[in-house]
């Protein structure tokens, strides 16, 4: 049989799942960040390397590859400049109508956009603090962020809260309840998202705000 564990070995087991945990939800985005970019980076070589082969066929590997990131580099850049151009954003919408009409590739995308707009920062700054609310049933509570308040005829004031779901924060649920039954927390907006995504493995330690 084996021995029971002490209070030592259990926090001891405690400390380290934690810290397991912890680590995979660090490496998780590292891994993916560094995956996408390698196809970014792959797809760049193949396409250009080839035209441009005669002319740097002469130069290191390492020459070669730091040109192809060069190159992708710049063209993240211009899609970035695009994307806050009135004409660039004509253009872009247009490329994106047709890459919707695909049916395969349109759930592909569209829940790519999805998963980048949770870490736009534009969209995170709507959210003005992070509350805990009842929900989705009596006694039992969940994390929300307070969007806007609203005063009735009666005087009474209201909260606007979006309930996100997880590990994705971009789908949700908006509730408006009744200001005063609405927990608030000193959590910053970013200590929410990161509650969300890391389905509570990063929570600090809460503390309701006065």
């Amino acid at each position: 049989m084996e021995p029971s564990a002490t209070p030592w070995t259990t926090k001891v087991r405690g400390r380290f799942r934690g810290r397991m945990a912890s680590g995979v939800v660090a490496l998780v985005p590292i891994v993916v960040t560094v995956a996408v970019l390698r196809v970014l980076f792959s797809a760049t070589s193949s396409v250009l390397l080839p035209l441009i082969g005669p002319v740097v066929a002469a130069w290191p590997p390492l020459a070669r590859a730091a040109l192809s990131l060069a190159i992708l580099l710049a063209v993240i850049y211009v899609l970035g400049e695009l994307a806050t151009n009135l004409v660039g954003r004509r253009i872009l919408a247009f490329v994106e109508s047709v890459v919707l009409r695909v049916p395969l590739v349109k759930v592909v995308y569209s829940a790519s956009k999805q998963v980048a707009a949770a870490f736009d920062g534009q969209k995170a700054r709507a959210f003005k603090s992070v509350v805990y609310i009842e929900f989705p049933r009596q006694g039992m509570r969940a994390i929300g962020f307070e969007t806007s308040t609203t005063t009735d005829d009666s005087g009474a004031v209201w909260s606007t809260v979006f309930v996100p779901t997880t590990p994705n924060p971009t789908t949700g649920f908006l509730q408006i309840v009744p200001a005063a039954d609405v927990i608030r927390t000193d959590y910053s907006v970013e200590d929410g998202i990161k509650i969300v995504m890391s389905l509570g493995v990063l929570a600090p330690e809460f503390k309701m705000r006065s």
